[in-house]
C-alpha cells in the first residue's frame, strides 16, 4: 500500500480504505488501523466518513457512479445494441482494471445481512438494470423474439468483465512479466466477440495471447 502523504486527507483515507478492505475485508479492517496506515488520526475519518460503513458506502459511490456514466454515454449514444455493447466493453474493462481493489469491494467484501448497505446498492443496481433492459434486453426481444431479463443477462455481461480481474494476483503468477497494456488492448475484443457471437465470434480473431 502506498499512498502518497501529500494526497489530501479525504482522499488518502478513501484510497486506503479501499486498499485494506480489498485485501483484509470490511470486517477485518479496524479503523484505528486504517487511521493509521492512511496517516492520519480517528478523528479525521469520523469527521469525512462517520463510520466504516460510511466510508464503505463513499467506495461504493464512486465505483458505480462512474460505471454507471460509462454505461450512459456509451449506450445512449447513436449506433446499433452491438455496437452500443462494443464500446462499453471497451470503454469499461481499462475502467476495472484501473480500479481492481474497487472491484473486489463492490463485489465480494459487501456485509449482505446489511439491510442500509444492500438498499444503498440497489439504488446504483437499478439504474444498471434499467439500461441493460432498455438498451440489450428490449432490442433482443424486438429482433429475435428472445424474453430475458437483466436480472440474467447482466450477471453474464460483468462475469466476463470482472471475474478476469478477481482472480488477477493468481494470473499474474503465471505470466513471467505483466502485460497490462496488453491485456487492456486485447481483452475488450476477446470479450467483445465471445459476448455478442458465443465461442465462434473468435473465427479469424488475431488479437494477443490472453490468459
Amino acid at each position: 500500500m502506498d499512498i502518497q502523504k501529500d494526497t489530501p486527507s479525504k482522499q488518502r483515507i478513501l484510497e486506503t480504505g479501499v486498499a485494506m478492505f480489498a485485501s483484509k475485508g470490511f470486517d477485518g479492517t479496524g479503523m484505528r488501523e486504517l487511521a493509521e496506515h492512511a496517516g492520519v488520526n480517528l478523528a479525521m475519518i469520523n469527521y469525512f466518513f462517520g463510520t466504516k460503513k460510511g466510508l464503505l458506502k463513499v467506495i461504493l459511490d464512486t465505483f458505480f457512479s462512474q460505471y454507471v456514466e460509462i454505461a450512459e454515454q456509451e449506450f445512449q449514444s447513436e449506433g446499433t445494441m452491438d455496437e452500443k455493447i462494443q464500446r462499453f466493453i471497451r470503454r469499461i474493462i481499462p475502467f476495472v482494471s484501473n480500479n481492481q481493489d474497487y472491484l473486489i469491494v463492490v463485489l465480494t467484501e459487501l456485509p449482505h445481512d446489511d439491510p442500509d448497505i444492500i438498499e444503498h446498492k440497489l439504488k446504483w443496481i437499478k439504474k444498471i438494470i434499467s439500461i441493460v433492459q432498455n438498451e440489450i434486453c428490449e432490442p433482443l426481444s424486438e429482433d429475435y423474439g428472445c424474453t430475458i431479463t437483466p436480472a440474467e443477462l447482466g450477471p453474464i455481461l460483468l462475469g466476463m468483465i470482472a471475474m478476469r480481474f478477481l482472480v488477477d494476483p493468481l494470473v499474474q503468477k503465471l505470466k513471467s512479466t505483466g502485460q497490462q497494456g496488453e491485456l487492456n488492448t486485447h481483452y475488450p475484443e476477446l470479450v467483445s466477440r465471445i459476448f455478442l457471437k458465443g465461442i465462434h465470434g473468435l473465427k479469424n480473431y488475431s488479437g494477443g495471447v490472453v490468459i
